[in-house]
């Protein structure tokens, strides 16, 4: 009985949303209180009614956020990041990033500016160059 229950209870939850490999893009994500936020934005199941909005948000997003430290660290003496002369693509880049952060769950907590500030310092070090 007890082992028939928890194949019950474990085959309900493979079938829950809750089972699903992505949570469906919400409205509050777009406020992007964290990185989690930017994450999910950034990762939509392709069938999500909000996917084309959330993949421009996340893109836009990123790219201002990486354009804005590249711009403030070009006069400091001592860079931040060091991207290779070989940048990957900005879809590569995104999913990089995602990655990274769902790996390191703790990091979903952070400003989504400071996720991605985070992630290129640690992708892209300046030491030996």
């Amino acid at each position: 009985m007890r082992t028939r229950l928890l194949a019950l209870v474990l085959t309900a939850l493979a079938l829950s949303p809750l089972g699903s490999a992505r949570a469906a893009v919400t409205e509050a994500n777009f406020h992007m209180q964290t990185a989690a936020d930017l994450v999910a934005l950034c990762s939509p199941a392709q069938d999500d009614p909000l996917a084309t909005a959330a993949v421009h948000f996340c893109q836009g997003f990123a790219v201002g956020v990486y354009q804005t430290l590249s711009g403030l660290q070009a006069g400091m003496r001592q860079k931040l990041f060091c991207p290779p002369q070989a940048m990957p693509s900005r879809n590569q880049a995104i999913a990089d990033f995602v990655g990274s952060l769902k790996a390191n769950p703790s990091a979903m907590a952070q400003p989504p500016a400071d996720a991605i500030a985070n992630y290129l310092i640690t992708r892209f070090p300046c030491s030996g160059r």
